[in-house]
């Protein structure tokens, strides 16, 4: 009787995280937003490159548009995130998210499509998937004990990197068929989704300890700022991976369009490359826990990162043709297995060392910090691709992707013995993960409407 008992809550996920029905709720959310992600990462760079045939600055601005809500809004994300119920702030992302995108092929049924519209629907939508991916982030330790963080973290980058690919590969073919714009249905038809399986998730919430009357939400950011810089292992995490997140911000728009102009990669051909690197990251997902397990979490990141800048070497060399696309989709295999393991890893540290109280604003000044630098690295890429040429822009790139390895190897992070494995930390979450018999959700939880949810990458 006592074993039976347990199954429900934390002794669910000694059972296995399968039989864990919130963490298979929330799995599923993230699979099928993935999927609905994957096919609008093959149709939004169609749309402004073949459709409204965008110049490298126009592409640059679009990504700036989608990179720069992290910058504006991680902050105040964070602390709401801390301040109250986690649940209704996802369940609102998406859909908020899925009504941004439904404009896209509102807008080319009546004609009215542009740059200037689809830049407005990427600010949106990214607005949205900061707060949404805030409170995602920050909910998984309230779920899941810390002991099965890192296994609940690779599942998911598993499942991610499978989602991506089956919607990268699904992208291409709707847009054949469709074309690109009306293939951004499925994206939407996926928030709406998201939002459901998320809205069953039965776990006891409990509203968060409010320390004072007069705690005003900028005392509580800036609490959340001292507490990250000053930490030994949350600030050398957060500054290398801003230094990848800023690099990769810089390749992406200049990446895309070599693609589809320069190699004459067609709508097929892009989802099947992306497709092709997706599985990577599921292979990533597979080996990062007894890779961890055996050389230890810094080890695995160092050597992650140290392969980053080799795998866009076969995009520099690269001519049109079928060789050279299958060249370039093993190197983002590659690329996309190393993000992934390194990503699972220091976001696992970051989740095990941090304080319960402090998990939103944690994740949000690490969040602002990383991806703020996103919208300036996209404009430098946009200037550089202009001024240099787009291969010129992706050698300097390609260069650049060696500062992330450097910063976190010159790190005392490196040095600290606790950080050989990762640590299982002293918390389990206060109310058990899944009541044997869940009761109806507060009312409270169903008021909730903010705005989507991210992938988080390192």
């Amino acid at each position: 009787m006592t074993v039976r008992r347990r199954v429900g809550g934390q002794g669910a996920a000694s059972a296995g995280l399968w039989r864990h029905r919130g963490f298979v709720h929330y799995w599923a959310a993230n699979a099928v937003d993935l999927v609905g992600s994957g096919v609008t990462q093959v149709a939004l760079p169609l749309i402004a490159v073949v459709t409204l045939h965008a110049s490298v600055w126009q592409v640059a601005l679009l990504s700036c548009a989608q990179k720069l809500p992290p910058l504006l809004v991680s902050l105040p994300a964070g602390a709401l995130a801390d301040r109250y119920r986690k649940r209704p702030v996802m369940v609102g992302a998406a859909l908020v998210g899925g009504a941004a995108f439904l404009v896209v092929p509102l807008a080319d049924a009546a004609g009215r499509l542009s740059l200037e519209l689809l830049c407005g629907v990427a600010l949106v939508s990214a607005v949205a998937e900061v707060f949404g991916s805030t409170a995602r982030i920050s909910f998984l330790p309230s779920l899941l004990p810390r002991s099965r963080l890192l296994e609940a973290n690779s599942r998911l980058g598993g499942v991610g990197s499978l989602a991506d690919s089956a919607g990268a590969q699904l992208g291409g073919a709707l847009v054949a068929v469709l074309g690109a714009a009306r293939a951004v249905c499925l994206d939407v038809a996926s928030y709406l989704v998201c939002a459901l399986l998320l809205a069953r998730i039965r776990v006891h919430e409990p509203a968060a300890e409010r320390r004072g009357k007069h705690t005003t939400l900028r005392a509580e950011i800036a609490e959340g700022m001292r507490y990250v810089w000053a930490h030994p292992t949350i600030r050398p995490l957060m500054l290398a991976a801003t230094a990848y997140v800023a690099v990769m911000a810089f390749l992406t728009p200049l990446w895309s369009v070599y693609l589809l102009r320069d190699l004459r990669y067609s709508s097929a051909a892009l989802g099947t490359t992306l497709s092709v690197a997706a599985l990577g990251g599921f292979c990533g997902a597979l080996a990062v826990r007894p890779l961890v397990t055996r050389y230890g979490p810094v080890r695995v990141m160092l050597t992650a990162l140290a392969l980053a800048p080799c795998t866009e070497v076969p995009l520099l060399l690269a001519t049109p043709g079928r060789v050279w696309q299958l060249a370039v989709g093993l190197a983002m295999f590659v690329q996309l297995g190393c993000a992934v393991a390194q990503g699972s890893t220091q976001r696992t540290l970051r989740q095990a060392v941090c304080d319960p109280a402090l998990q939103g604003r944690m994740l949000a000044t690490s969040r602002w910090v990383v991806y703020g630098s996103q919208p300036v690295a996209a404009l430098l890429a946009g200037a550089v691709g202009t001024w240099l040429g787009l291969w010129n822009g992706l050698a300097v790139g390609t260069l650049a992707l060696a500062v992330p390895f450097l910063v976190l190897r010159a790190s005392a992070l490196t040095d600290v013995p606790q950080c050989t494995a990762v640590p299982d930390g002293p918390d389990e979450p206060a109310e058990p993960a899944e009541p044997a018999e869940p009761a109806e959700p507060h009312q409270a939880d169903r008021a909730g409407a903010c705005p989507r949810t991210e992938s988080d990458a390192p």
